[in-house]
């Protein structure tokens, strides 16, 4: 369906905004980077925060108790570019991500997710990319959680994918928890492909993390597959409350 205009015009005003923040923020949190690894999270929720207000965007979150005390890996689904907004917005931990080696590329924005300390991977499976994430364990282990978006790319239809097993590689190297979450309704708010950007709800689910103390390279593809089935479950439970959030 082609967009209204009302749609248009505020499609509009919310890319403006995204663009002006993400731009102004970067430089912010590029030259924060330089002081601490940490001193640049406060900036980088306000970035969630103001995109999400700007955009007309509503959110609930549930299961945010489940998180442990220390560091984790996120294991969750990847529907729109909206999904990073809506993990910082309910998230407030010290946290990266496994990012597409293109968004380095990106003006501002890539060298600001370099120096935050985001792991960049080429998502071939090759040598390099394992390394890199082998490498990125250690920083799991002492300093910092990662997100890993396991499906590999983006959802265009809302529709839950296979996942990678990167996330788990990573969790059973670090001998981290893997925390399996949902994010339900973004795929509607910017949908792939799209650069409309529409005010729709959206839903977080976190669900309890799986130990991974023990377990070794083997144990990847099982610890894979529980984790998948446990992100189909929330992601069902995260569109019905998006339904409710939208009568």
């Amino acid at each position: 369906m082609p967009p209204k205009p009302k749609e248009l015009l505020r499609s509009a005003f919310s890319g403006a905004a995204a663009v002006g923040i993400t731009g102004s923020l970067s430089a912010v949190v590029s030259a924060l980077s330089f002081l601490d690894e940490r001193a640049p999270d406060q900036a980088i929720f306000l970035w969630a925060d103001t995109i999400l207000k700007a955009s007309g965007v509503r959110t609930e979150c549930r299961g945010i108790d489940n998180l442990p005390p220390g560091n984790f890996v996120l294991c969750v689904n990847h529907q729109s570019n909206f999904d990073a907004l809506v993990l910082f917005r309910h998230i407030r931990r010290h946290m990266r991500y496994v990012a597409k080696a293109q968004l380095q590329k990106v003006p501002l924005l890539g060298p600001a997710l370099r120096r935050a300390g985001n792991i960049f991977v080429d998502r071939t499976g090759g040598s390099s990319d394992r390394t890199k994430l082998m490498d990125a364990a250690a920083a799991v282990r002492d300093r910092v959680s990662i997100v890993f978006f396991a499906e590999g790319t983006r959802s265009d239809d809302g529709i839950l994918r296979p996942f990678k097993k990167g996330a788990a590689a990573m969790a059973i190297e670090a001998q981290v928890p893997l925390v399996p979450a949902a994010i339900a309704g973004t795929h509607l708010i910017l949908e792939k492909g799209s650069i409309i950007i529409r005010p729709r709800p959206s839903a977080l689910i976190i669900g309890e993390p799986i130990s991974t103390i023990g377990m070794t390279a083997d144990d990847r593809e099982a610890l894979t597959e529980k984790a998948h089935a446990a992100v189909a479950v929330m992601l069902e439970q995260g569109n019905q409350l998006v339904a409710e959030m939208e009568t």
